[in-house]
């Protein structure tokens, strides 16, 4: 063995010491590849470039295999969570020792579930689509694989591959720790359990729990509902699956923004209390599991059972949001649980049913809210049940009287701003976008039940009477585009109708023609010969128009032709003396309309 290592000359990365496996048991491992070369059947001694080394023993990684197939083919494995065979997703691991201009199909070979955004347009992290190969495979029972075609352009440079964007959890604390140094005025981070593994569980609070004494009497006179005056708090709760690190980019888009000097995040700060949870399940995030936690239990599977031995995070929730529906002073509103999919594209909540039909449609309220701030919303994927098998998740273990719980998801692959729009992947400032639309949207809810106060420079809702709309429409009219806005600049008004003179204006004689043409004028006047036409005097007389008169009287009708003799019946002799009677010519067969000479 030492031999070996001593030929890795050019690299120190596989020095190691004799008692690690190739699939380490380690705190960082637990199953996954801990810098394995794969060799090709049958050699032995020194390895080569062009040797791949894998590696997931990291914060986050997750591979448990790597075959050698042929020189350019590799069958790899994903290792599934703890006690859940079928929990296999996410993926994450790094390739070194490679050969310039060396190229290689990885097949990921054991995915837990076959109808995925694979089949779609969704990639893995920065690799493009015409590279990417979603099928089944004879060679492996049928299944669905996902074979990545790569080419190495570098050989001193290490290949990361990964499902998406990877958060792990030291990148939350080194986050936090710059966050609350800029949110200490206004905001507080407390540890409020600690995980199996002994990582704790961050409370950060953005607002005052405590209701001002400022307010005057008579306000408090004027306010009838007794909800109207207790302080309004919203918990959102993040990362409850280690595969999904979506969740915490929206969770650090909505941090980032609440600390903003945007009108919305002060308007937020000051009237409405917000608690976040960011990484509800910090041992799945830090081993790369899918779904589980260390001993193998779904966080989102576990609220209505949950135990302090085994899911001491859930507990420490459960009692924090007793702490504040029992406090009179305090009113929980609304829990957001902020998930990833990997099965639907856009961004889409899921929420609870309920038997009163008003009940339901305050629960449906929020949403709508949501929809008007966030891209790419999908309504049709839009959920409100109560299936027994989510019994132990968030949104229904969690909901009590008068508290709204939602699961809010966005896909881990991308979305499309229309049905037949160009496919566009989720980055990490996209992932960002939500959690500040998150955060407009609960604005926009409290000004609309009249918690938060409306915006300064908002124009007023109140309406003009019917009779002075009507006057004034009559004569103008004001030109605002498409985009109008009250703070852009608002036209000046325009008369469209202007009154008429009361007298027709006398008419004015046109200027000579030389006069109306600076070439004419600058031409010499020709003076007047005799040879020119005089000038025409006199008075104008209007020609009277032609009438047509009724000639009729004047025609003498012609005379009668003699009357034939009838030796029929009565009938007959009448209706012979009918044809036989002459017609008299009237007005009507001459041209009576006026003429236009």
């Amino acid at each position: 063995m030492e031999a070996l290592v001593d030929d890795l000359d050019h690299t120190t990365i596989y020095k190691r010491n004799q008692d690690y496996s190739e699939e380490s048991d380690g705190e960082g491992g637990l199953g996954n590849l801990n810098r394995l070369i794969v060799r090709p059947p049958g050699h032995s001694g020194k390895a080569k470039r062009g040797h791949l080394c894998f590696d997931a023993a990291f914060e986050c990684g997750n591979l448990g295999r790597a075959d050698h197939i042929t020189e350019l083919e590799y069958d790899l494995y994903i290792r599934p969570d703890t006690c859940r065979p079928r929990a296999r997703f996410w993926f994450n691991f790094t390739v070194e020792n490679v050969k310039q201009d060396q190229r290689v199909i990885f097949n990921i070979v054991n995915f837990g579930k076959e109808f995925t955004l694979y089949d779609k347009d969704m990639t893995p992290l920065r690799i493009p689509r015409r590279l990417i190969f979603y099928h089944k495979s004879l060679v492996h029972r049928g299944r669905k694989i996902l074979s990545l075609a790569f080419g190495f352009d570098r050989e001193e440079d290490v290949y990361q591959f990964a499902a998406a964007a990877p958060y792990s959890y030291s990148r939350l604390q080194k986050y936090l720790a710059t966050w609350q140094k800029k949110a200490e005025s206004f905001a507080t981070r407390e540890t409020i359990a600690q995980s199996t593994q002994k990582r704790q569980i961050d409370l950060i609070t953005i607002g005052d729990l405590n209701v001002k004494e400022s307010e005057s009497k008579e306000e408090n006179l004027i306010k009838t509902k007794s909800s109207d005056m207790k302080k309004r708090v919203v918990l959102v709760i993040a990362r409850a699956h280690g595969g999904e690190p979506p969740a915490s980019y929206i969770c650090q888009g909505l941090l980032d923004y609440i600390i903003s000097s945007a009108e919305n995040a002060s308007a937020i700060r000051d009237h409405i209390v917000i608690q976040v949870v960011p990484m509800l399940n910090p041992d799945g995030v830090f081993l790369g599991s899918q779904r589980a936690d260390l001993l193998g239990s779904d966080p989102n599977r576990s609220w209505h059972r949950a135990t302090t031995f085994a899911h001491p995070q859930l507990v420490a929730v459960k009692e924090h949001i007793r702490k504040i529906t029992s406090e009179k002073k305090l009113q929980l509103d609304f829990i957001i649980d902020i998930h990833a999919d990997i099965s639907h594209e856009g961004i889409f909540v899921r929420g609870n049913s309920y038997d009163d039909v008003y009940r339901f449609e305050r629960h449906a309220v929020l949403p709508k809210f949501l929809s008007l701030r966030l891209e790419a919303w999908q309504a049709e994927q839009c959920l409100y049940n109560a299936e027994p098998a989510l019994a132990g998740s968030a949104r229904r273990a969690l909901t009590s009287s008068g508290v709204d719980a939602y699961t809010l998801a966005a896909s881990l692959a991308g979305r499309r701003l229309s049905p037949t729009g160009p496919y566009i992947h989720y980055t990490e400032d996209a992932y960002a976008r939500i959690g500040r639309g998150v955060v407009k949207a609960l604005c926009d809810y409290y000004r609309h039940i009249g918690i938060v106060p409306p915006r300064v420079g908002a124009p007023s809702k109140r309406r003009e009477t019917r009779s002075r709309r009507r006057r004034r429409r009559a004569h103008y009219e004001r030109e605002r585009s498409v985009s109008w806005s009250p703070e852009r600049r608002v036209l000046a008004a325009r008369v469209l109708s202007p009154p008429l003179p009361q007298t027709s204006p006398a008419a004015r004689a046109l200027p000579p023609r030389t006069a109306r043409h600076s070439v004419l004028r600058a031409r010499p006047q020709r003076p007047l010969g005799d040879n020119v036409l005089p000038i025409i005097t006199g008075t104008a007389v209007r020609t009277p128009r032609l009438s047509v008169v009724d000639m009729s009287a004047y025609i003498r009708t012609p005379a009668s032709p003699p009357r034939p003799s009838f030796t029929g019946s009565r009938f007959q002799a009448k209706h012979a003396l009918r044809r036989a009677r002459p017609r008299g010519h009237t007005s009507d067969d001459y041209d009576t309309h006026e003429s236009d000479s």
